[in-house]
């Protein structure tokens, strides 16, 4: 089968594109480091999606370079999209855990309304979780929150820190903060006590790239210093891993990690905080499960790992416009 100058240009471009897609994915080994080029993703397979459409409807064997590429990367490919999964096996005794960067409830009039933090607190009403971790918590802007009983708020005497807050409607018998080192992020802890068990919520935030949804990596005037950035920001992430790694080395109750991770289902430190647990969108989620946009791309930096105890009933992504993250919602079992 012969093709024209043209198909042969796509060929080669589709070739490459697909062993690009799969290095970034981490299917296949890579010598170079794509750190910023992970948040393209979505579009790497998007565009790799529509030339093995082109060459299906031509009838032209390249259509295999794209199935070819798919076996290859398919343990990835649950991390990036998930068809709704009717077979996840359900439990009798559930609770429900929500995750949710408030972005400080609006404090500062990012969003033009003056009725967010009551917005956000009927969806809590509303979705009404067990346990509930907010990022970048705000005392000042915070609602009351009447229906929990108790709650660990991030030690005012941090000054400068990113405050955390866990709510809970369980007993909470211990309790602990995680003081990053040289970052105004943080982590916080606490046990709590389901019918007469016991297990650990952790509430974490990893360093921030300090950008929002207006912001263009395309728009950076110095993309070389961009790149410098986002890799101190990857490096110092995993040190924030070691430091809860160290923290739940020494913790003998199952555990539950809801995070900022700041970073995508592709990156080093989702490798690192996943390892031996359970994402929960994997498990019962749908669809790309984004729950932030940066310059338009639809990114998965929000999560809720759970130990290998714990059955995922329901995983659900928020589409509500409250703050600049999407908040996550799942229901757990433990018999």
């Amino acid at each position: 089968m012969k093709f024209n100058f043209v198909e042969n240009c796509l060929l080669a471009f589709n070739g490459f594109l697909l062993v690009f897609q799969l290095m970034l994915m981490g299917s296949i080994p890579s010598l170079f480091n794509f750190s910023i080029l992970n948040l393209f993703i979505p579009v790497v397979v998007l565009v790799n999606l529509f030339l093995f459409c082109y060459w299906l409807m031509k009838m032209k064997w390249p259509f295999l370079l794209f199935m070819g590429a798919f076996l290859i990367g398919y343990g990835e490919w649950s991390l990036l999209y998930q068809f709704p999964n009717n077979t996840v096996r359900k439990s009798s005794s559930t609770f429900s855990v929500m995750s949710y960067n408030v972005r400080l409830f609006n404090k500062y009039r990012w969003i033009d309304s003056s009725t967010i933090a009551t917005s956000i607190e009927d969806l809590i009403l509303e979705k009404d979780p067990d346990v509930l971790c907010l990022q970048e918590y705000s005392r000042s802007e915070a609602p009351r929150l009447d229906a929990y009983d108790y709650k660990y708020i991030q030690p005012s005497r941090e000054m400068g820190k990113s405050p955390l807050a866990i709510y809970s409607k369980f007993p909470i018998l211990d309790q602990g903060y995680i003081d990053f080192e040289a970052s105004t992020n943080s982590g916080a802890f606490v046990d709590v006590s389901f019918r007469n068990k016991r297990l650990r919520v952790y509430n974490l935030h990893l360093e921030s790239f300090r950008i929002n949804a207006e912001d263009s990596l395309f728009s950076n005037p110095n993309s070389e210093a961009l790149q410098l950035k986002f890799d101190e920001v990857f490096r110092k992430q995993l040190t924030q891993i070691d430091q809860f790694n160290a923290v739940e080395s020494v913790n003998d109750f199952p555990s539950i990690v809801c995070t900022d991770l700041n970073n995508t289902q592709f990156s080093k430190a989702y490798k690192a905080l996943s390892k031996d647990r359970n994402d929960a969108f994997v498990i019962a989620g749908k669809g790309l499960g984004e729950t932030f946009y940066f310059s338009s791309f639809p990114l998965r930096i929000d999560f809720i790992f759970t130990h290998k105890d714990f059955k995922v009933n329901t995983f659900e992504v928020i589409k509500e416009n409250f703050s600049d993250h999407y908040p996550i919602i799942t229901h757990l079992g433990w018999d």
